[in-house]
């Protein structure tokens, strides 16, 4: 089939949205399916168009033997409402008319949302394309947008809601990244079809990590005891959590912190930990998504901190899967939710109340005292995620789905 990604976020920017619809990409490809990826040209997370990118309308790229089309954008990371609006709609624009020329006629079109703006351009270009529409819901919004304090006006709120039901109804198919925003949706919206398409690993890039972590013993108490994260320095991770647990635990010298990642919150962040002379935390700056997988295999224990609202109970974030597969511990900061109950069911971690920095350090310096336990708990993890979340099977089954909803028009 003919397969469109139509998504703001894409390599080679790093994150989760970017490294899962890489993916994807790269497997409909090898199934032997013609793809094209719509996006914008790269500046996340630092909100800076990239320096080969810039005074471009639209450039094509080929990345991993995928044809790439990038095109411009108001780049911004300023958590100021009019400023973010104007990045998303300007890429909704370029996109939609780039769209028009550059792409072929379409069997199928995904969109990533957010931003929820780009179901415009979708439904614009699956109408002239021909395409059945695919709507990808990696994060509810508005909902998240009210939860983390970006969307207080009563009005455009419900503005938000009523574009978000737009959205839905004319997709054909409604995709969703975790359980509870599949049943949210089904639930509000009872018939639409849903498709709960879950966030995984791909299992090449972990078999030599995980024996490479397998064959390095993990260290007793007295010697280096490494804690690491790895992803986005922003709001719905609540990383100052973190370093309050380290700024608890400096006088624990065999405990160290290494925070990997960009991000809106960086600057204030860096400062918070220089203000606390936190000796005990470093933090490595952003790195190409394989060359982390490689450091992973030198922590003893993967963070996974999330804010302390209801909607992040529904959260299932990338990075604890990868974790997981590179045989790693999970100490997972968040509500008692999707996540929690994975990590427990998996024998995987802990889980500590989120947003509380007490807890989270007391559970570190219990897993720097109990090597057998962390060791354990590795093997689960990497385990359980082989067997149940492989992104292989996971975009075989999603294919399928999408040629059926292709033949049903």
């Amino acid at each position: 089939m003919r397969f469109v990604i139509l998504t703001q976020y894409y390599l080679p920017e790093t994150g989760a949205p970017q490294n899962r619809l890489s993916d994807l990409a790269r497997r409909f490809k090898q199934m032997g399916h013609n793809v094209i990826v719509l996006t914008a040209m790269p500046n996340y997370p630092q909100g800076q168009i990239f320096p080969n990118y810039r005074w471009k309308l639209w450039l094509i790229d080929e990345i991993d033997g995928i044809k790439v089309i990038h095109c411009w954008l108001f780049a911004s990371k300023s958590r100021f409402i009019p400023f973010r609006l104007i990045s998303f709609f300007s890429f909704v624009i370029t996109s939609a008319l780039i769209g028009i020329v550059a792409l072929p006629q379409t069997d199928a079109l995904l969109v990533e949302s957010p931003p929820l703006f780009l179901g415009i351009t979708a439904w614009w270009l699956a109408k002239i394309k021909r395409a059945a529409l695919i709507f990808n819901v990696s994060d509810l919004y508005p909902e998240s947008a009210i939860a983390l304090g970006y969307l207080s006006n009563r009005k455009l709120q419900n503005l938000f809601f009523r574009f978000e039901a737009w959205c839905y109804r004319v997709a054909d198919l409604i995709v969703g990244q975790t359980s509870g925003i599949v049943e949210n949706i089904q639930q509000r919206f009872p018939n639409y079809p849903v498709y709960l398409l879950t966030n995984g690993v791909d299992i090449s890039k972990f078999a030599v990590n995980g024996q490479h972590k397998k064959s390095q013993p993990i260290p007793q108490m007295g010697k280096s005891f490494v804690v690491g994260y790895a992803g986005v320095l922003g709001y719905a991770q609540k990383l100052e959590c973190l370093l309050q647990a380290a700024e608890l635990l400096q006088d624990h010298q065999q405990i160290r912190f290494v925070l990997y990642g960009d991000g809106p919150l960086r600057e204030s962040l860096l400062n918070w930990a220089t203000e606390h002379k936190l000796a005990n935390v470093e933090f490595k700056g952003n790195f190409p998504h394989h060359e982390i997988l490689e450091q992973m295999c030198y922590w003893h224990l993967g963070v996974v901190p999330l804010a302390n609202t209801p909607l992040m109970a529904g959260a299932l974030p990338s990075k604890m899967f990868e974790v997981m597969a590179s045989g790693l511990p999970v100490l997972l900061s968040a509500p008692t939710g999707e996540a929690s109950q994975l990590v427990t069911k998996a024998q995987a971690g802990m889980t500590v109340l989120p947003e509380n920095p007490q807890a989270m350090a007391e559970a570190i310096l219990h897993l720097a005292n109990r090597p057998d336990i962390c060791q354990q708990w590795g093997v689960n993890g990497r385990e359980y995620v082989m067997t149940h979340y492989d992104r292989a099977k996971i975009a075989e089954d999603f294919a399928t789905s999408v040629q059926q909803i292709i033949n049903m028009r």
